[in-house]
């Protein structure tokens, strides 16, 4: 019974033994949350300006991709808050122009990093805070 347990606790602390039982590297896609939020004015009505608020994730379709993104956020950046600054007040409250919105943002992001990368990672945008006023 000693030599049994002896052997259990020596098979447990030698780690593995082959490749097979090492973790992975996540082959799907991930997630990267832009901070700070993005915060920007849009046109509301007449000379009246509308404030809109949003925090965006970014669906990457491969983890190694990550760096792309982040060696170009500040070119993100800058192309979400022109796109939320062109939109009308109707356009900004409008759940199915939301939509629409994220679907021209994430073309509009893989345009930019299609032209500085040859890349297009990423696969969708997510506004997981829409605050307006």
């Amino acid at each position: 019974m000693f030599r049994f347990v002896a052997l259990c606790l020596l098979l447990v602390s030698a780690g593995p033994l082959s490749a097979q039982d090492e973790p992975a590297a996540p082959a799907g896609p991930i997630y990267y949350t832009m901070t700070p939020d993005i915060i920007t004015n849009y046109q509301n009505s007449g000379q009246n300006l509308g404030y809109v608020r949003v925090a965006v994730d970014l669906m990457l379709e491969r983890p190694d991709q990550l760096a792309v993104v982040e060696e170009n956020m500040p070119l993100l950046r800058d192309a979400l808050n022109d796109l939320l600054a062109q939109k009308s007040r109707q356009e900004i409250r409008s759940l199915p122009a939301r939509t629409e919105l994220a679907d021209q943002g994430r073309e509009r992001l893989n345009e930019l990093l299609l032209e500085e990368t040859g890349q297009t990672p990423v696969r969708r945008l997510l506004f997981t805070t829409f605050l307006y006023q």
